[in-house]
C-alpha cells in the first residue's frame, strides 16, 4: 500500500512539473505583467513589478530536487520530498512564510507580499526578512532599541534628577503625547517606584491589551452595544470608531503605539485620506489607517510602507493626475519644489489615472518606454518613479522634518535642524522609530512647549478622571474636532501643523473639554466622570476629617495634580475656600467634602467648581518645557 501510494505521488509530481515547464515554454514576456500575473489578471492592487521575473532554473526554490514544495497547493515534488500540508507556504525548514499569492520565482529572487526580493535564497537567508530589499528599497526593519537613538532619550537617571514638580510635568507630558493618561494614584505609584521611564519603555514594547475584546465592544451594533457610529457628518462613523479604540484599550502597549503612530501620520500631509474631497469615500479613512497599522505590525520599513501608499487607490484619490500626483509626492515627501522634475514624473506616470466615474486607480498598458533620470537613477514607469522617491537620499530627513515641526513648533530653524540631524544619524528603519525617538527624547520632554492637540488632552483626561462615555460620544467628538479645525483625516494637506488657536476654533475646543469631560459627572442619561472612582472616601484616608480647611485643601490639590500635574497655588486655594467655607471654617452648602453617612453628593460640587476653574487654565491646553 505504501509503495503504491508513493508511486501515485511520484506520477503526480512529475505531471505537475511537466505541466509547469510546458506553461513556461508557451509563455512570453508579453504575456506576463511585471508582478508575475497575466495581463488578463491585473487588479488595482498590483503592488510591485519586475520585468526580470520570467523563469525558474534548476536552482530555484520551487523546482530543486530537494525542494519541499511547489506552490500553495503542492503536496510533494519528488521521491525525496517530505509530505507537506495542502495549504503550506513554507519554503524550507528555516524559511519564513512567503505570500500565499506568490507564483513565480527566479534564481535570484523570492516573492513576498507581491514584492520581488533581491538576493539569493539559502537555508538561512530565506528566514532573514530584514535583509530583503526590492531594487535597493529595504522592506523590513526591526523597531530600534532605545540605545540606538541618535536623539538623546530620557533615562531613569535623568528623570529622577529633576525636581518632584518637574517629574510630574514630564510624566504627564509623555503619556498625554501618546494619547494616554493614568489616574493619580497609578502615575504616582509609578513615579515613586523609582523606575518610571523604564516602566514606560517596557509597556510600549509588550502586547498586553486584549484586542479581540476591544474589537467586540467596538463592533457590537445591538441596542445593548456600548457604541453607536453614524456617518453624520460624513466619515464620522469611521473616525468615531478609530477614536473610540484608544478609549477602550486599558493599557499603554505595543499595539496602542501602532494605533497612535498610524493616527498621527494619517492626520498629517504625509498620509491624509483627504476625506473632504469628492473623489474620496468614507472607507478610504479606514483603508489608509488600517494599512499603516498592519505595516507597523509587519515591520515594514519607512520606505516600503510609503511606497505601498503611493501606489494605492487612496493616494490617487487625493492627487488624481500623473503630473499632480508626481509633483505632490516630490513636494510632500522630499520637499523638492523643482518644477523641472514634474514632466519627468508625469512621463513615468503617463499610464496611471484615476477613473472619474468609479474613483478607481487604473494603470494602463501604454507605459513609458523612454529611460528617464531622477535622483541619479534611471527610471521608466510609475513604480520606478515612486521607488526613486523613497530611495532618495533626502527622503528620511525631509519626512522627519515634517514630524519635528509638529512636536517642536517653537524651536528655531537651527534647533530643528539639529534635532533632525540627530534622528537621521540613528539610521532609522520605520516610522515608529522617528515618532518614538521624538516623544521619548530629552529635547521634547524638557525643552519643547506646544499647544496640546484635542486628542492629546482628551485621552489623557479620560483616563485621569475615570470618564464614562455615552453611546454616541465619539461620533460627537469627531464632529467637535471638525468645529475646532482639528478634524481627523479630513484635509487634503493634513491638519495644520500647529493647533488652531483662533477665537472660534479655541472656543469650541474649550467648550468640548469643559462641558463634555470636566464638568459633568456620569449619570444614566449623560457621559462624564465617575464620582465613586474619582473622589472616593478612600481619598481622605489619614486626613483629619474634623479639620474642614485641611480636607478641602486636600481635595483641591488632588484634583489639580490629577488634571494638570501641579498643586493649587495659595491664592487659588484661598479663592475656593472663600466660596466654600464660612469664616469659622465650616462647610457652606452644598460643599461638604465629607459626611458621616458616606454620601458624596456634595463632594461632587466641590469637584465641579474646581474642574470648571481648571478648564480655563492655560496649563490644561499646553505642554510646558521644564528646562
Amino acid at each position: 500500500m505504501f509503495r503504491f501510494r508513493k508511486y501515485i505521488l511520484l506520477v503526480l509530481s512529475l505531471f505537475t512539473l511537466f505541466t509547469f515547464t510546458a506553461c513556461l515554454e508557451t509563455s512570453t514576456d508579453d504575456e506576463l505583467i511585471k508582478d508575475g500575473t497575466t495581463k488578463n489578471d491585473t487588479t488595482k492592487n498590483d503592488t510591485v513589478k519586475d520585468d526580470t521575473v520570467t523563469a525558474i532554473d534548476d536552482n530555484a526554490t520551487m523546482v530543486d530536487d530537494n525542494a519541499t514544495m511547489v506552490d500553495d497547493n503542492a503536496t510533494v515534488v519528488d521521491d525525496n520530498a517530505t509530505m507537506v500540508d495542502d495549504n503550506a507556504t513554507m519554503v524550507d525548514d528555516n524559511a519564513t512564510v512567503v505570500d500565499d499569492n506568490a507564483t513565480v520565482v527566479d534564481d535570484n529572487a523570492t516573492v513576498i507580499d507581491d514584492a520581488v526580493i533581491d538576493g539569493s535564497i539559502g537555508d538561512n537567508v530565506a528566514g532573514d526578512i530584514y535583509s530583503f530589499s526590492y531594487k535597493g528599497m529595504p522592506l523590513y526593519s526591526k523597531d530600534m532599541q532605545i540605545s540606538q537613538y541618535g536623539l538623546t532619550p530620557i533615562s531613569n537617571t535623568r528623570f529622577y534628577s529633576l525636581t518632584d514638580a518637574q517629574q510630574e510635568i514630564v510624566a504627564d507630558k509623555l503619556l498625554a503625547t501618546l494619547y494616554f493618561g493614568m489616574p493619580r494614584e497609578d502615575i504616582k505609584s509609578l513615579i515613586d517606584g523609582g523606575d518610571f521611564i523604564t516602566s514606560i519603555r517596557t509597556m510600549i514594547n509588550e502586547s498586553t491589551n486584549d484586542l479581540g475584546v476591544a474589537e467586540t465592544r467596538l463592533n457590537d451594533s445591538s441596542d445593548d452595544g456600548e457604541f453607536f457610529f453614524s456617518d453624520r457628518p460624513a466619515g464620522a462613523a469611521e473616525i468615531g470608531k478609530i477614536l473610540a479604540r484608544f478609549y477602550v484599550l486599558d493599557n499603554l502597549d505595543k499595539e496602542y503605539i501602532n494605533y497612535w503612530s498610524a493616527y498621527v501620520l494619517t492626520s498629517t500631509i504625509l498620509f491624509s485620506p483627504a476625506n473632504e474631497l469628492e473623489s474620496t469615500q468614507n472607507p478610504n479613512i479606514e483603508r489608509v489607517y488600517s494599512s499603516l497599522v498592519r505595516a507597523f505590525r509587519d515591520e515594514f520599513t519607512l520606505e516600503y510602507s510609503t511606497f505601498l501608499h503611493m501606489i494605492s487607490d487612496d493616494n490617487w484619490r487625493r492627487f488624481r493626475s500623473p503630473e499632480d500626483n508626481g509633483r505632490e509626492m516630490l513636494e510632500i515627501f522630499l520637499q523638492d519644489f523643482d518644477d523641472s522634475l514634474v514632466p519627468i514624473a508625469g512621463q513615468a506616470l503617463k499610464n496611471w489615472s484615476l477613473d472619474r466615474d468609479s474613483d478607481i486607480l487604473v494603470i494602463g498598458l501604454d507605459e513609458n518606454l523612454e529611460p528617464l533620470e531622477l535622483y541619479g537613477e534611471t527610471i521608466a514607469d510609475g513604480y520606478d518613479f515612486y521607488r526613486a522617491v523613497v530611495k532618495s537620499s533626502d527622503f528620511t530627513a525631509q519626512v522627519t522634518s515634517r514630524l519635528v515641526n509638529i512636536y517642536f513648533p517653537y524651536f528655531t530653524s537651527q534647533e530643528k535642524e539639529s534635532v533632525i540631524a540627530n534622528i537621521v544619524a540613528s539610521d532609522i528603519g520605520t516610522w515608529k522609530d522617528i515618532l518614538l525617538q521624538i516623544v521619548l527624547s530629552e529635547a521634547y520632554l524638557f525643552e519643547s512647549d506646544k499647544p496640546k492637540a484635542a486628542e492629546e488632552l482628551f485621552y489623557s483626561l479620560s483616563k485621569k478622571v475615570h470618564f464614562k462615555h455615552k453611546r454616541r460620544f465619539f461620533n460627537y467628538f469627531a464632529k467637535d474636532l471638525i468645529d475646532m479645525n482639528q478634524a481627523s483625516m479630513k484635509y487634503k494637506l493634513g491638519k495644520y501643523v500647529g493647533v488652531p488657536l483662533d477665537t472660534q476654533s479655541f472656543i469650541t475646543y474649550h467648550k468640548t473639554i469643559r462641558e463634555k469631560v470636566l464638568i459633568p459627572y456620569h449619570t444614566q442619561d449623560r457621559g462624564g466622570w465617575l464620582e465613586q472612582s474619582l473622589i472616593p472616601d478612600e481619598l481622605f484616608d489619614g486626613v483629619d476629617a474634623t479639620n474642614h480647611v485641611v480636607m478641602l485643601e486636600h481635595l483641591i490639590d488632588y484634583l489639580f495634580m490629577t488634571i494638570i500635574a501641579r498643586p493649587a497655588t495659595t491664592s487659588e486655594k484661598d479663592m475656593f475656600k472663600a466660596q466654600m467655607l464660612t469664616e469659622n471654617g465650616e462647610y457652606m452648602h452644598p460643599f461638604r467634602v465629607f459626611r458621616n453617612d458616606n454620601n458624596i453628593d456634595e463632594r461632587r460640587y466641590v469637584a465641579i467648581v474646581v474642574m470648571d476653574y481648571i478648564s480655563r487654565l492655560t496649563q490644561n491646553y499646553k505642554f510646558e518645557k521644564v528646562l
